[in-house]
C-alpha cells in the first residue's frame, strides 16, 4: 500500500512540473513576442527618422546652391529647379531703391515623392545688393 500512496504523489508531483513548464514557456513566449514588438517599433522610428534626415540634408544643400547661384547673379535665376527627388521654387522680387536695386530671393525645397505633402522640406530667404542697378 505504501508502494501505490508513493506513486500517486510522483504523479501529482509530475503533473504540477508539467504544468508549471507550460506556464512558464507561454510566459516566456508572451516576454520575447512583447520584446520583439517593441524592437521593431523602435527600428522602424530610426528608419523613419534617417530618412527623413537624409531628405533635409539634401535640401539644405540644395537651396544652398541656388542661394550662392542668386549671389552672383540675382537676375538670372531659374523659377523652379528639380534635383533627384526634390523640386527647388525660387521667388526673386526686385526693390528699386535711390542708387541700386535690392533684390530678395525666398528659395523654397519640395520633395517630389510627397513625403512631407505640398510643405517645404527647406525654406531660405537671402537678398543681394547690386548698386547703380535699376
Amino acid at each position: 500500500m505504501e508502494h501505490v500512496t508513493r506513486r500517486n504523489a510522483t504523479r501529482t508531483r509530475t503533473t504540477w512540473s508539467s504544468v508549471a513548464f507550460i506556464v512558464e514557456s507561454i510566459l516566456l513566449l508572451v516576454f520575447l513576442a512583447a520584446s520583439l514588438a517593441v524592437l521593431t517599433k523602435v527600428f522602424s522610428t530610426s528608419l523613419n527618422t534617417s530618412v527623413e534626415s537624409r531628405t533635409t540634408d539634401a535640401a539644405t544643400i540644395a537651396a544652398g546652391s541656388i542661394a550662392e547661384h542668386f549671389a552672383a547673379d540675382p537676375s538670372n535665376i531659374d523659377e523652379t529647379t528639380e534635383l533627384g527627388d526634390l523640386l527647388i521654387k525660387c521667388e526673386v522680387t526686385p526693390e528699386s531703391r535711390a542708387d541700386g536695386t535690392l533684390y530678395h530671393a525666398t528659395i523654397s525645397v519640395y520633395d517630389k515623392t510627397g513625403a512631407h505633402g505640398n510643405v517645404p522640406v527647406y525654406t531660405l530667404e537671402t537678398a543681394r545688393y547690386e548698386s547703380g542697378v535699376r
